[in-house]
């Protein structure tokens, strides 16, 4: 599933009457839906559904295809990691684009190295170029992935995602999503690595908005459990409410029916 089949809010009319009528499939859409990706761009929104409909148009009409365009659309995808949209979006493309790509598997634990840059074409080198950054993440090569990214020895890499506005934001977004689902403390020194940020105090200001419920400890980061909070006000005095959140009452109902089905 892409990262959201609902309409974006900040999708315009025009858009809207595109993707929900022939018109998506008329060919004079595509300066409308180009010029929307660049908006997305510019304004670090994003809209999934318009982005396939105009690399579908391109499929149709390889004659309209912007190099331009369908770069920044990969580029774009990417900034909804983990979600699997930048897959999405490269199968849409002529299949001569990734025919020569090596292929890698993100179960392997081997980091692959930079795909060899094919000055007969453009196009492709930057494609593979992006891919690769899509592999990094996948394998949750984090580090790898920012230092590639900031290369001095292939600037390439970042004039690719140079066009979309808050991308490393957007990329930190999705590895603090990965760490919050995978881990409850990580080492300061280790999120400074996978976020990509000089020191504490960069670290200290992002996470304040963007790692609710992780506080630093000593020499880590970590995160506060529901239990943890559900618990608080009684352990520091205060006297308790009687209700019960939710997700407690489903985790009750859910070992009640476990001892059912054992016993």
């Amino acid at each position: 599933m892409p990262s959201s089949t609902a309409t974006p809010s900040s999708r315009p009319p025009e858009i809207e009457e595109i993707l929900t009528t022939l018109s998506r499939y008329n060919p004079e859409a595509t300066p409308v839906l180009q010029d929307y990706v660049a908006t997305q761009c510019s304004t670090e929104s994003y809209d999934i559904m318009a982005n396939l409909a105009l690399l579908k148009l391109y499929q149709f009409n390889p004659q309209l295809m912007r190099e331009e365009t369908v770069l920044n659309i990969l580029a774009k995808s990417l900034t909804v990691f983990p979600e699997p949209d930048f897959t999405l979006c490269l199968h849409l493309l002529p299949p001569a684009l990734l025919s020569s790509y090596p292929s890698t598997t993100t179960a392997s634990s081997i980091i692959p190295s930079a795909p060899a840059a094919n000055s007969d074409d453009t196009l492709t080198n930057s494609v593979h170029r992006l891919t690769y950054l899509n592999s990094l993440l996948e394998m949750a090569a984090f580090p790898n992935f920012w230092s590639t990214l900031s290369s001095d020895a292939d600037e390439e890499y970042a004039e690719l995602v140079a066009d979309v506005s808050g991308f490393e934001d957007a990329i930190r977004g999705g590895i603090a999503r990965a760490i919050t689902l995978s881990m409850r403390s990580i080492k300061i020194d280790t999120a400074l690595g996978l976020l990509n940020f000089p020191n504490k105090e960069a670290l200290a200001q992002w996470s304040v908005s963007k790692l609710p419920g992780w506080s630093f400890v000593g020499d880590a980061l970590v995160q506060k459990t529901e239990e943890e909070d559900s618990i608080a006000p009684s352990a520091a005095g205060t006297a308790s409410s009687g209700k019960v959140k939710f997700e407690q009452m489903s985790r009750v109902i859910k070992r009640v029916y476990e001892n059912q089905l054992i016993h």
